[in-house]
C-alpha cells in the first residue's frame, strides 16, 4: 500500500515544470491543450493507455472556465504524476469532482501561481485531492485530516473573514445608532430648556 506523505507530495507539486502553468488554449491561443491534458492524467491514473471515453464536463462550461481555474488543474495534474496516485480506484468520478468542483471553488480565492509559491497553498490542493480520494495521509486519523483540511482551506478562511467582517459591520452600525440616540437625546433636553 502506498505512503500518501502530505509533505512528500507538497514537495513534488511546488516542483511543478513550467510547461504546465501555462493558460489553457481554451482562454488563450498559444496556451497548454488542457483537455488532452485531463485526458492523459486518466488515462496514466487508471494504467489504461487505450481509454478513448473520459469524464469531461460538456465542452460550453469548459470554455467559460476562467485561466485560474485552468492552470490549478495543470498543476493538479503535474501532482497527479507521482507515482503513489497509480492506484486510485475508480478515478473518473473522484478526478472530475477533484477538478469541476474542489478545485474550481478553491480558485476563487487563490491565484494560480500560488499553488506552487506558497507552502499552505500547496498542501491545500494536496489534502483537497487526497480528501476527494479517500486517502487519509500517512501518520494522520480520520478526523486530524479533516481537521489540517479545513485549517488551510482558502474557502473557509473566506468565510470566517467575511462573517468577522460582517459582525464588525454590525458592530459599528449599533455603535454609530447609539450615538445619533444619544445626540437626539442631548438636543431635545437643550431644545426643552
Amino acid at each position: 500500500m502506498p505512503r500518501y506523505d502530505v509533505f512528500e507530495l507538497v514537495t513534488h507539486l511546488r516542483k511543478c515544470p513550467d510547461a504546465y502553468l501555462k493558460p489553457s488554449n481554451l482562454t488563450h491561443p498559444d496556451g497548454l491543450d488542457s483537455v488532452a491534458l485531463i485526458c492523459d492524467t486518466y488515462r496514466v491514473i487508471n494504467l489504461n493507455f487505450l481509454q478513448k471515453e473520459f469524464k469531461l464536463p460538456y465542452a460550453n462550461p469548459l470554455k467559460w472556465k476562467k485561466d485560474n481555474e485552468w492552470r490549478a488543474i495543470h498543476m493538479s495534474a503535474w501532482l497527479l504524476s507521482h507515482k503513489v496516485f497509480l492506484n486510485i480506484s475508480k478515478p473518473d468520478e473522484k478526478l472530475f469532482m477533484f477538478w469541476f468542483k474542489d478545485l474550481s471553488d478553491a480558485s476563487d480565492y487563490v491565484e494560480a501561481d500560488q499553488w506552487i509559491n506558497d507552502e499552505e497553498r500547496a498542501e491545500e490542493m494536496v489534502r483537497l485531492l487526497l480528501n476527494r480520494c479517500e486517502i487519509i495521509p500517512y501518520g494522520e486519523s480520520h478526523e486530524e485530516a479533516a481537521d489540517k483540511l479545513s485549517s488551510v482551506s482558502s474557502a473557509e478562511r473566506h468565510k470566517v473573514l467575511t462573517q468577522s467582517y460582517e459582525a464588525h459591520e454590525r458592530i459599528m452600525q449599533i455603535k454609530r445608532e447609539m450615538a445619533e440616540k444619544k445626540a437626539r437625546e442631548a438636543a431635545n433636553t437643550y431644545g426643552r430648556e
